[in-house]
């Protein structure tokens, strides 16, 4: 097991990103006890905006992780390095400016109470473009131990510059200026971290046409993925009261706990599987090791919301949003469900086989169209998205032996 690439990874992955989502955790239950219901229900739903804008990355980064981690020499991927790189700052700039753009329509929609704190996300959304993209390019290139570095380092300047902001007032608006300072210093290490490969000579560009054809459907995938663990964050707070909100967006970062915990598995099994695709070689026994350890991680952390949900909640968020503990083993198998299909679908694109991502995308278009139209309570919204996950593991899982036999007989 030590010997193995899938383990060791996984290992480096686990630790150093469950610590930095064991630091994004502690970032909410400080920023929920010091904002309260209501302006901490604004700054989940900001956050919930951020990790939608990230679909960009998404597509980028797998499309990313897949090329290099598949490139034959050095040569090709310091050339991949600087393509992607330059592009990044494009898709980057150009997502800003869209932003900026539709600020007004979000801050009404979300009545934000602080409606300057969103223009925030302009230049955050630049950083995090080029930053996700740098470590993608890292993770391409298995080097676990940098990826994991620059999001230690994120979350330890996000908790310190928010803390001192908002303790001087400046509440969701100070929150957000931590996450701007923790996105640019971020961006410093990873910069430094693919200097060597930037430094070499940039040839002609590399053949794009098979990048955009595998990166348009991982583009939908990561669509479809950021908005079925957001989009009902922000439908309840369109749709429920400021108390409510709060009350849902603590219960939405706990049960990311489920999620977040087990995907540095898919991360690591990607590149590996694609690699060895790549060059013919057996990869299954990567994906079953992959699943019994996302399995093994998810199914404890949803006993533990059963037991002992106001224990939890009391002692991250505190007494003024424990009405949500009976809900909260709810929100985890939500996660837990959503996990496992992620780790599917991850297995699909790294074989080149994207067709699988027109499942998720119809859970995701399930998803908003049952809680847009029924949201009778707070409940109601979470068995909506369970029953949509719950299709799509089903879905993703039934394809898993036809897929198979598919690619057996085109061996034979």
């Amino acid at each position: 097991m030590l010997k193995n690439p899938l383990f060791l990874g996984s290992l480096t992955m686990l630790i150093g990103s469950n610590v930095s989502n064991f630091g994004q955790f502690v970032y909410h239950f400080i920023f929920g006890r010091m904002l309260g219901p209501v302006y901490y229900g604004d700054l989940v739903a900001l956050v919930s905006i951020i990790g939608i804008v990230g679909i960009v990355q998404l597509s980028i980064g797998l499309t990313i992780v897949k090329f290099i981690s598949s490139s034959k020499n050095d040569n090709e991927i310091a050339n991949l390095v600087h393509w992607f790189n330059t592009w990044a700052v494009w898709l980057g700039g150009i997502g800003a400016l869209v932003i900026l753009a539709l600020s007004p329509w979000f801050t009404n929609f979300l009545h934000l109470h602080q409606p300057k704190s969103f223009y925030i996300m302009v230049p955050v959304f630049f950083g995090m473009v080029l930053v996700f993209t740098q470590r993608s390019i890292l993770q391409g290139l298995l080097k676990f131990n940098k990826y994991v570095i620059s999001l230690i380092l994120e979350v330890i300047v996000k908790i310190s510059f928010g803390f001192v902001f908002v303790l001087f007032g400046f509440l969701v608006f100070g929150a957000m200026l931590g996450i701007l300072a923790s996105i640019l210093l971020s961006l410093v290490f990873t910069y430094w971290c693919i200097i060597p490969l930037l430094k070499t000579k940039k040839e002609k560009a590399p053949n794009i046409l098979p990048l955009l054809k595998y990166s348009l459907p991982v583009f939908f995938q990561g669509v479809a993925l950021t908005s079925i663990y957001s989009t009902d964050v922000l439908l309840v707070k369109h749709f429920f009261t400021a108390q409510e909100a709060g009350i849902y967006s603590s219960l939405a970062v706990l049960g990311r706990v489920v999620f977040f915990s087990s995907s540095p598995i898919a991360q690591v099994m990607f590149p590996l599987i694609s690699k060895r695709f790549y060059h013919g070689e057996s990869y299954h026994k990567v994906f079953y090791l992959s699943v019994f350890f996302v399995i093994l991680i998810s199914i404890p952390a949803i006993l533990f919301y059963l037991v002992f949900p106001e224990f939890i909640i009391n002692l991250l968020y505190g007494s003024e949003f424990i009405e949500g503990s009976g809900l909260l083993w709810w929100f985890g198998i939500f996660m837990g469900l959503l996990g496992i299909s992620n780790l599917f679908v991850q297995f699909y694109l790294s074989i080149n086989k994207t067709r699988v991502v027109l499942f998720f995308v119809a859970a995701a278009i399930l998803q908003f169209s049952l809680i847009w139209f029924i949201h009778t309570d707070i409940l109601k919204v979470i068995q909506l998205s369970i029953i949509s996950v719950g299709l799509l593991v089903v879905s993703i899982v039934v394809y898993f032996p036809y897929l198979n036999s598919h690619i057996l007989k085109k061996k034979q």
